[in-house]
């Protein structure tokens, strides 16, 4: 995937005890739970470093026994199926200002480089009576490296204030259903407005800094161009077959186009009489304007998306729209998961840096392209969130890779 992105957890945040200490805060950290091929003992081990490293950058901290009685009164068995609600009524319960709820993933063979450790803390403020996000660090390294990996996330977790926070202006329109002044087939409409761009709060190192993001109003295809909607610009000459069109599954009518480059995705939309969305238009779209993780909340849902361990029937791509219930806020659909898709932008990791803050359109030029969403190759929750970012080259074909197409007011 991107190793360089991937190590960037070296870089460890650096934080005052002595400040953090003052503000007193009270966390109640859930059971740090091993997910796909983790172990307990790894869970076990790297929960006590993230309990020691909150006391030692001054907070009291909630843990175990209280946390468990806590869980179970509210009928929850796992640190993973205890949603934002959930948070929330455990720390009134307890009373404490903040509940993290951890997990551990260690995913064998998940790329070229070999294996893939995750580590995710889903941040609630009970005080405000909201999700912070979560704070995700992603790395190929030994175990040896964790005291690192507990002390920037934790540093992360405490320094966040979200008085200090960007936030979207009070007269911006928020995200929902919209008719647009003329009907587009197919299409859903995101009128013009601003949207917070990217994250800080712990994840891929190019989708930082968050910021401010004036889009105009555009329509952008509600789902994934099909095997269908591809072969009649094949069959007019204006588009050529992609190889992986030929496989049973990848190729059937309601299937994502499986593997076109980016210029195949620009033949086809120039077809239709559109054009790719840029990054900042796919974003919005998948997550409108209230900064959610999915596009459908913050929450990770295993059911509501098509990626590689769920247990859905789909061994590989999904007929789009499969999934009406993971719509974003605008009704496009499998905006993650199912495939990659391209978007017209040139990718840079330091963009989001230098960006123009109304319609951006990526940097000039560059070896590749930037594609969102995620795949059905992959697992979440990392490459399925709405600002995930991913590079490749413009000429290469992926069986896990699609595209849809954007148009203009």
């Amino acid at each position: 995937m991107r190793p360089a992105l991937l190590l960037s957890f070296i870089l460890a945040f650096s934080a005052n005890p002595t400040a953090l200490a003052a503000t007193r805060l009270t966390i109640a950290v859930l059971p740090l739970e091993p997910v796909m091929d983790a172990k307990p003992e790894n869970a076990s081990w790297m929960e006590g470093k993230l309990v020691a490293e909150l006391r030692k950058q001054g907070a009291t901290v909630v843990s175990g026994r209280p946390v468990a009685e806590a869980m179970a009164a509210l009928k929850v068995a796992s640190t993973r199926a205890c949603d934002t609600r959930c948070q929330l009524a455990i720390g009134k319960k307890l009373g404490v200002d903040r509940v993290l709820a951890p997990w551990l993933s260690l995913q064998h063979g998940m790329t070229k480089t070999g294996t893939a450790w995750v580590w995710h803390v889903d941040h609630t403020s009970v005080t405000a009576g909201t999700a912070w996000g979560g704070i995700e660090k992603t790395c190929f390294c030994a175990e040896t490296s964790w005291d690192i990996i507990a002390g920037e996330q934790v540093g992360l977790l405490l320094a966040f204030d979200p008085k200090t926070e960007l936030k979207l202006p009070t007269s911006a329109p928020r995200a929902g259903l919209a008719k647009g002044p003329r009907d587009e087939p197919g299409m859903v409409f995101v009128p013009a407005g601003p949207f917070v761009m990217g994250t800080e709060r712990g994840e891929w190192r190019d989708e930082e800094p968050r910021h401010l993001v004036e889009l105009s109003a555009y329509y952008i295809d509600r789902t994934e161009v099909t095997n269908a909607d591809y072969n009649r610009c094949v069959a007019a000459g204006k588009c050529r077959r992609t190889s992986y069109q030929r496989d049973k599954v990848l190729g059937q009518p309601t299937h994502p186009v499986p593997g076109p480059s980016w210029f195949d995705a620009i033949d086809y939309c120039t077809f239709a009489g559109k054009r790719l969305p840029t990054e900042a238009e796919w974003e919005k779209a998948a997550r409108g304007t209230d900064e959610r993780n999915y596009p459908w909340g913050n929450d990770y849902r295993p059911d509501l998306l098509n990626h590689k361990s769920a247990d859905d029937g789909f061994p590989e791509s999904a007929p789009v729209g499969s999934f009406p219930k993971g719509a974003s806020p605008y009704g496009a659909l499998d905006m993650a998961g199912n495939v990659w898709e391209w978007t017209s932008d040139v990718y840079s990791q330091i963009h989001y840096r230098k960006s123009a803050p109304k319609d951006p359109t990526g940097p000039a030029k560059g070896p590749k392209r930037a594609m969102r969403g995620g795949s059905w190759m992959y697992d979440p929750p990392f490459f399925h969130t709405s600002h995930n970012r991913s590079p490749g080259r413009p000429d290469v074909h992926k069986r896990y890779v699609g595209f849809r197409c954007a148009k203009p007011l």
